[in-house]
């Protein structure tokens, strides 16, 4: 062999090699940058695993035997109610217990002006403190505002007629009294308010109170923007017996709305109620996108939604009252939902709520059970409050 062929020949062998070491460094390359994407995909669904499972409810400690069937069939609970008094003894403790305690020592003519500052740190608003003190000054002679019983009395009246110009005054008959349902097809459910306030487990409890009174009840999973809120709705729905609406890849809540909604038209559905997104009341943009929620439903239905109801954290106060006005200013609420009332110091916000926004407060949550969700009653919930003490 010639050396001129050598050389060819090393030449077609180094250009072999050179080709070989490319095509397998192409097919590694691949080959890891697909087990790169597995692994951070797999890194992605642990994490929102994790997400979901840290926001659930923990329900499965909830009357695991303590129920039976009664004659109609219906699951009930063999766990005591919740009594309402025991439930608002802290709200009851920091307004009246203190009011109380004024009238056993000290000079019985200077209360008036404690009484205020009391009814101002009670979470109760400005304006319905005013109205209150103005009965008491109104109502009341000078002997009758330095006898205890006499002012009690004076405050429970007013407050019973807070109640009743807002409409809450109506008697617990019910969750089926609390709604407005329409006059035919469904009736749509709009349910709104911030993170943390309940919102997600009071459309569950609801939709299971709805389901065991005989109601086909769709629950839409409007919360498009956080990552483990159709998975937290989707246990209740299933513990309540619902069926759940949550589209894959829709991030556009009011398509879920929409589509939620022409689909109860469609299939005979009694109630659909729209889960929302938790939206801060200051921030405009969002409020927007929420008014544009209740504004395709009307395409569909146009009476829809007929209920809007707040979802409020009793333990918020003042901040809870606020959240209301403005929620009521951009979307014009039907009636509140006042949750975490067990416990809590600050129940007075369901006065404050009465007398400013004037809308009926349909629902009070006081414990951890479904039934727990209870119509909201005044006279029930007046009573409690001024409850008689030695």
């Amino acid at each position: 062999m010639s050396p001129g062929h050598e050389t060819q020949i090393e030449v077609l062998f180094g250009l072999a090699a050179v080709l070989f070491t490319v095509i397998f460094g192409v097919i590694f390359f691949s080959f890891w940058k697909r087990m790169r994407s597995e692994q951070k995909a797999e890194k992605k669904t642990d994490v929102l695993t994790h997400e979901v499972k840290r926001e659930m409810p923990t329900m499965a400690v909830e009357e695991p035997v303590l129920a039976h069937l009664d004659s109609t069939g219906q699951i009930v609970s063999d766990l005591p109610a919740v009594d309402l008094s025991e439930a608002l003894k802290k709200t009851e403790e920091n307004l009246f217990g203190r009011i109380r305690s004024l009238f056993k020592s000290g000079d019985a003519n200077q209360h008036l002006d404690d009484i205020e500052e009391i009814l101002y740190t009670s979470d109760l608003g400005p304006v319905t403190v005013q109205r209150l003190m103005g009965a008491l000054h109104e109502k009341l002679s000078r002997k009758e505002r330095a006898d205890y019983d006499t002012v009690r009395d004076s405050l429970k009246e007013e407050i019973k007629n807070i109640f009743a110009a807002s409409h809450s005054a109506a008697p617990a008959a019910g969750i089926l009294s609390k709604i407005q349902f329409a006059t035919s097809g469904p009736t749509v459910l709009m349910i709104v308010g911030v993170n943390g306030a309940g919102k997600t487990t009071s459309i569950g409890k609801i939709s299971a109170q709805l389901a065991a009174e005989g109601k086909k009840v769709l629950v839409a999973a409007g919360d498009t923007f956080r990552a483990a809120a159709g998975g937290q709705l989707k246990v209740w729905t299933d513990r309540a017996q619902v069926e759940i609406y949550s589209p894959e890849g829709v991030t556009d809540p009011s398509a879920v709305a929409f589509d939620a909604v022409a689909k109860g038209k469609v299939q005979n559905y009694d109630v659909v109620i729209v889960d929302t997104a938790g939206r801060l009341h200051t921030q405009a943009n969002l409020m927007e996108e929420i008014k544009k929620m209740k504004r395709v439903m009307t395409k569909v239905i146009p009476e829809a939604p007929h209920e809007t109801l707040i979802v409020l954290d009793a333990n918020s106060g003042q901040n809870a009252l606020m959240q209301a006005k403005e929620f009521h200013k951009s979307l014009e609420l039907t009636g509140a939902v006042l949750t975490k009332m067990d416990g809590t110091a600050k129940g007075g916000v369901a006065v404050g709520l009465a007398q400013e926004l004037q809308i009926p407060i349909k629902l009070i949550g006081v414990g951890e059970r479904i039934q727990d969700l209870r119509t909201f009653s005044a006279q029930e919930f007046v009573d409690s409050l001024f409850q008689a003490h030695v």
